[in-house]
């Protein structure tokens, strides 16, 4: 915990700030913040943490007009739904009824008014809201400009945010979903998955940016497709080739139906000592 006292004390506020500051996972660090908070170690307010006796530090901007996040995302504390504009506020004016507003109005803040976006990522102008949660990163797209984020400057800056959260080891990964009215849409890169299950999606990358994918349809599923991917890439290591199956539901063994499908010479051998 006093990594992330020091943290806080060198101006990391919010969790991300305390992450990428320590290192330390998503989860460690929220209990950590949790605990020193019921010891009066650390204090909550509208923007994240301080210690106690710190000023509170500013956001890096001001929401100004925007009230985005007011209309996109989903306040189930005053019962209001995703998309619909919330009843409490004031076009132009603000909250209604800011100083008994819920917890996660006092608590959120969105990645432009933290201050990692450019300015044309003004929620209000750009027409989504980026916010981080607990292992991801979201895209809240109004859903009268669904096709936004697929735009440039979007499109690129939220592919580089995905292959960032790919490559991250352990449990600081991060993944990338972007919600656009009904739609969910899952970023590998520069790949699109649309509608991916709650179970998880095995990829592959292919090329720098870009990655075969398989929707899991369940825990073991998903087990098995990461197994062949495992499989897949110790074939490539060992032969520089591997042909990638269209299928998505392998059962194994896996290695002598990928040197089969791959007309590796080793095909024939491996299937006749199951290796």
């Amino acid at each position: 915990m006093s990594k992330v006292v020091r943290a806080v004390e060198r101006g990391a506020t919010t969790i991300k700030g305390v992450i990428d500051a320590t290192g330390l996972s998503r989860l460690k660090v929220e209990r950590a913040l949790h605990s020193l908070e019921k010891q009066k170690l650390l204090v909550r307010y509208s923007q994240g943490y301080r210690a106690p006796g710190m000023p509170t530090t500013p956001p890096v901007r001001q929401c100004g007009s925007c009230s985005q996040c007011c209309t996109l995302l989903e306040v189930t504390a005053v019962g209001k739904s995703a998309n619909e504009w919330c009843k409490h506020c004031d076009a132009g004016k603000g909250c209604t009824i800011y100083d008994r507003r819920p917890q996660m109005c006092r608590s959120f803040s969105c990645a432009w008014l933290q201050g990692h976006l450019d300015d044309e990522w003004f929620p209000e102008n750009a027409g989504m809201v980026v916010h981080f949660s607990q292992d991801a990163v979201n895209v809240q797209v109004d859903p009268r400009c669904p096709e936004r984020w697929r735009q440039e400057p979007y499109f690129s800056k939220l592919c580089e945010w995905s292959l960032n959260g790919i490559r991250m080891n352990g449990n600081r990964g991060y993944a990338t979903l972007v919600v656009a009215g009904s739609d969910t849409f899952l970023l590998l890169g520069r790949t699109v998955v649309p509608d991916p299950t709650l179970f998880g999606t095995a990829f592959l990358p292919v090329a720098p940016e870009t990655f075969r994918y398989w929707k899991a349809t369940s825990q073991e599923h998903l087990h098995r497709l990461n197994e062949r991917i495992a499989e897949i890439q110790r074939i490539w290591e060992e032969f520089g080739y591997c042909a990638i199956p269209d299928d998505d539901d392998p059962w194994p063994p896996y290695r002598p139906a990928l040197l089969r499908l791959s007309k590796h010479p080793h095909a024939e051998s491996a299937q006749d000592t199951g290796a």
